[in-house]
């Protein structure tokens, strides 16, 4: 153990001293390295360039207002036609945006349709590690499910595990460093689709739980004239939960770019990465997760 130590501490303070060359080597922020080729020739050359930190800012969050601005083509990554299509679909100032979001979100569900057949091709007696970790995952939101539901309600379980584990993999994938790819719960219409989900699930149980009259009883409680407030306080449970998520991944990945572009990119970044990333990203996808849980057990708990 110690020795490993050692070695991550050597290779900490090598990345660290490559970081502050390259930096140094481009003057800062100022000067950026290109790579290519130009009339038939190879080149390598270190250009001035000019950081801007709030259209830095602008083509990382409004890549459409970006483009507009600079006149400059979208770089859609050898998907034109694709993004074509996308661009008649969708209104021309939103067409990047709907792009990357809906491209992201297909590798996520591939993704995890991927997971979900390798889990059960592969489930065995003697399990391996993999399914060791989905089962510890499953079993401990199981428990979730049984102390707030009951043992009656526990087929909520895959609905529950389910959530958890898109949320937790949407809020994961910003931490791979390919261009494109961002957390799809930073776009604001993800966490609503899942919020409005989620409360619509939670009606529909209740209306399997209660009838359709008590369901509608239960909007004028504890006065008649207060169901329009009560309609209003269910919407509200949506939206409440969606920007919770949305505004601490959106905020996290801000505070990433303004506090690396501040120390230059030097190191920090990766730690930044770490707790915006996994912690927050984690904290978050479990913290919706609950409270959807909360939610169905307001109207159906034993």
């Amino acid at each position: 153990m110690p020795a490993k130590k050692g070695g991550l501490k050597r290779i900490f303070i090598v990345v660290f001293f490559l970081e502050v060359i390259i930096l140094i080597i481009s003057g800062g922020l100022n000067r950026q390295l290109q790579i290519g080729f130009e009339e038939g020739r190879f080149f390598i050359r270190n250009v001035i360039h000019e950081y801007n930190l709030q259209e830095k800012i602008t083509e990382e969050f409004q890549p459409d207002r970006y483009l507009q601005e600079k006149g400059e083509k979208a770089e859609i990554y050898g998907s034109e036609k694709l993004y074509t299509l996308f661009s008649k679909i969708f209104s021309v100032n939103n067409a990047v945006s709907a792009f990357h979001l809906l491209r992201i979100l297909f590798i996520v569900n591939l993704a995890m349709l991927g997971l979900a057949w390798l889990i059960r091709r592969q489930i065995f007696k003697r399990p391996s590690k993999p399914q060791v970790l989905i089962e510890m995952l499953y079993t401990f939101f199981e428990d979730f499910v049984r102390d707030t539901l009951g043992k009656k309600n526990l087929r909520f379980t895959p609905y529950i595990v389910t959530l958890f584990l898109f949320i937790w993999t949407c809020n994961m994938i910003g931490l791979i460093p390919i261009p494109g790819m961002m957390e799809p719960t930073r776009n604001l219409n993800v966490p609503l689709g899942l919020g409005f989900m989620a409360v619509t699930l939670v009606h529909i149980t209740a209306i399997k739980h209660k009838g359709l009259i008590n369901w509608f009883k239960g909007f004028a409680e504890p006065l008649a004239f207060l169901a329009p407030l009560n309609i209003v306080g269910e919407l509200s449970k949506a939206i409440s939960i969606s920007f919770r998520l949305f505004g601490n991944i959106l905020g996290g990945a801000i505070i990433m770019l303004v506090v690396s572009s501040l120390v230059k990119f030097v190191m920090l970044p990766i730690g930044l990465n770490l707790f915006f990333g996994l912690f927050v990203g984690t904290i978050q996808a479990f913290v919706f997760t609950m409270l959807a849980l909360t939610y169905i057990g307001v109207e159906i708990a034993e």
